[in-house]
């Protein structure tokens, strides 16, 4: 049976220096397939200060690639040994990562039968197992919760958020859900794609003909994407990935996540790391994991099936209800800003006017200019400069503001600053 436990040691470390929990959670009561957590304490006040859940996207993505890269309490070094990350999620937040769903990063399914074959079944893993983390430890209930994510966190974060509004309303005792985060999100590509070519064009990655070329593409995706619905084929997929691929491509090997670079980004480490016995045996890593992978090809391919499917409908109850922020690195392609402030006016809510009328206004951080923001109610949309798709790895001081700024104005309901 997978174990779970305090983790006091790290490898390449040592002593921990808040309270860390670890290991695995069950997704149903068939006790067949696991999500992996790990949390640490907030190095404020952690009996006050809130909880923060990280998930990475994909689908398929293992969230150890924002707690290493991104937003985590440490950073790899080239000869495997930990180092503070002096601009850690947890500074005034207890952080919360988790690989899901099961089958990603150090997540497994004993029973292939039992992988989330839906984005709704996906769901229903994260949400048993966040329940089942509570029963664990139910002092954490007491405890507001945020919960922050990236990519195709743009359809795991809104379908969680329902599921736990909804469950509060008939289910004792009640989730804290105090606000969401989610960075450059995927939501509605059947829009989102609609702009790479204007985006490649405005960033100097291709010339009119190819924006030409970028569109007639887009327009095939788009035929495709409608005529597979109401779940959107893995074709539909194939014919949309055309796009980026033709743009990166013609630009000489742009980077989608981040058109300021060539290539592809580096996760090495975190593997070398995670597949010491000695770091398996202080996480409590079950030997059904063979090595970590930042992507499960699995779950990529099980979930593929959909992935063009829009999930903005599920966005202005959110608008509604608790604080949200969207925020976008401006260098990111993928999920470019354009894209966002496209779903964004798609939908429908009772401040979409007054929040559309907002001017962008610059976003200052400590006498330096980090981006701009428009604010209406309980909506929040910030343009992160200097960063691509991985925000809190391109501008690690700057999402750490935006993270407790956020925060503050949803516990305070006063304006982000």
């Amino acid at each position: 049976m997978p174990t779970y436990g305090p983790v006091t040691d790290l490898p390449g470390y040592g002593k921990t220096k808040e309270k860390q929990l670890a290991g695995y959670l069950p997704v149903s009561d068939k006790n067949n397939a696991f999500i992996y957590f790990w949390l640490i304490e907030s190095q404020g006040d952690p009996a006050k200060d809130p909880i923060v859940i990280w998930l990475n996207g994909g689908p398929g993505s293992s969230s150890f690639l924002g707690f290493f890269l991104e937003n985590g309490p440490y950073k790899i070094n080239k000869d495997l040994t930990l180092s503070d990350n002096p601009f850690s999620w947890n500074k005034n937040a207890t952080y919360l990562m988790i690989d899901q769903p099961a089958g990603t990063g150090l997540s497994f399914v004993s029973d292939p039968k039992e992988s989330a074959k839906t984005e709704q079944e996906a769901t229903d893993q994260l949400f048993y197992g966040l329940q089942q983390f509570y029963k664990l430890w139910p002092e954490y209930l007491t405890l507001d919760l945020f919960i922050f994510g990236e990519s195709f966190a743009g359809v795991y974060i809104p379908k969680l958020s329902t599921s736990i509004l909804n469950a509060n309303k008939v289910l004792k005792p009640v989730i804290n859900l105090k606000g969401i985060g989610v960075g450059d999100g995927w939501v509605d590509p059947y829009i989102q794609q609609a702009t790479y070519g204007d985006y490649a064009y405005a960033h100097g990655l291709v010339g009119l003909t190819e924006k030409h070329k970028a569109e007639l593409l887009y327009g095939a995706c788009a035929v495709a994407i409608e005529e597979s619905l109401p779940d959107a084929s893995r074709d539909a997929d194939k014919v949309c990935n055309l796009i980026e691929e033709y743009i990166t491509k013609v630009s000489g090997g742009a980077n989608v996540y981040d058109v300021r670079i060539t290539g592809d980004y580096d996760f090495s480490l975190i593997g070398s790391y995670l597949d010491q016995p000695s770091v398996r045996t202080a996480l409590y890593i079950d030997e059904h994991i063979k090595a970590w992978k930042d992507t499960s090809k699995r779950i990529a391919y099980l979930l593929e099936l959909g992935e063009q499917n829009s999930y903005a409908y599920l966005y202005p109850n959110l608008f509604e209800s608790i604080p949200v922020l969207i925020y976008n690195g401006i260098y990111d392609m993928d999920c470019n800003f354009m894209g966002t402030d496209a779903w964004i006016e798609s939908v429908n809510w009772s401040y979409k006017d007054a929040f559309l009328r907002q001017p962008r206004i610059p976003w200052m951080n400590e006498g330096s200019w980090a981006g701009h923001i428009r604010q209406f109610a309980q909506l929040t949309q910030v343009l992160v400069n200097g960063a691509g798709h991985l925000v809190p790895m391109d501008q690690p001081k700057n999402a750490l503001a935006l993270l407790n700024n956020f925060i503050h104005l949803s516990q305070n309901q006063k304006r982000f600053q």
